[in-house]
């Protein structure tokens, strides 16, 4: 009888010892599913809040100009160069500053830096306008709606607001940022205007560095700060209808 229940509780105790390991096992394999949903979750996660806590300082101004060849709003991202190669840097956020320049000053890597282009010179508004078409809202100001005229209208700056976050619809485990952009313009009798869209953008994983290159050039540019160079961009003349490359009539 002795026997039997030294037996029946010998078994007894390995059959717990048995249940014991499986149940570590179980428990390690949740365990590490979870540490792996929470890398997944995370993935851009430094880069969003990194980039979200730069860009809500209060009213930056990031520089804009109409591409020459497209005549599409885009953002300054490192200098300008003009026809003779001057080259014009602007990282003053209180009045106009390249992205580059403003990721520089702020830590942030080129990840964040392309995120912070995007959100600056794209978004739609209610109705499916896009930025790109915000000066042909002004056909007496804009050729075609599109080029300044060298009399005087342009595009000044963006300023980005209501800045949130959220889960990314196209991109799993990743989070988006969403915000309001303002397009600042000037008219040619002076008149300052600006029209809101809504932007987003997914910013990448990854902390690759801005180089030194790319420092120098947007930091210690030929020219800094100065007000917008009339000869690094593409004019119309409102009366003549002559082109202006720079500050030169074709």
């Amino acid at each position: 009888m002795n026997i039997r229940k030294g037996f029946w509780f010998g078994s007894l105790g390995l059959c717990f010892l048995i249940l014991s390991a499986c149940g570590n096992s179980n428990a390690e394999t949740d365990a590490s599913k979870v540490q792996e949903v929470k890398h997944e979750v995370a993935r851009n996660a430094q880069n969003v809040k990194t980039l979200v806590k730069a860009i809500k300082q209060p009213n930056v101004r990031y520089k804009l100009y109409i591409d020459g060849g497209e005549g599409l709003v885009e953002s300054v991202q490192t200098d300008y160069e003009d026809f003779n190669g001057k080259t014009y840097g602007y990282d003053d956020p209180n009045k106009g500053t390249s992205i580059d320049a403003f990721a520089i000053k702020n830590g942030l890597n080129e990840q964040q830096a392309g995120a912070l282009s995007t959100l600056s010179e794209w978004g739609e508004d209610k109705d499916g306008n896009d930025v790109k078409d915000v000066a042909s809202l002004y056909p007496n100001d804009f050729y075609k709606g599109s080029y300044p005229y060298h009399d005087g209208s342009d595009v000044d700056y963006s300023t980005l607001s209501n800045i949130k976050t959220a889960p990314s619809e196209d991109e799993k485990n990743y989070t988006k940022i969403t915000a309001d952009v303002t397009i600042h313009l000037h008219l040619m009798d002076g008149t300052k205007v600006s029209h809101t869209y809504q932007t987003e953008v997914t910013p990448g994983e990854g902390d690759t560095k801005i180089d030194e290159t790319t420092k120098q050039e947007a930091l210690y540019a030929d020219v800094m700060n100065q007000p917008w160079p009339t000869a690094g961009g593409v004019y119309m003349d409102k009366t003549s209808g002559a082109t202006y490359y720079g500050d030169f009539k074709k």
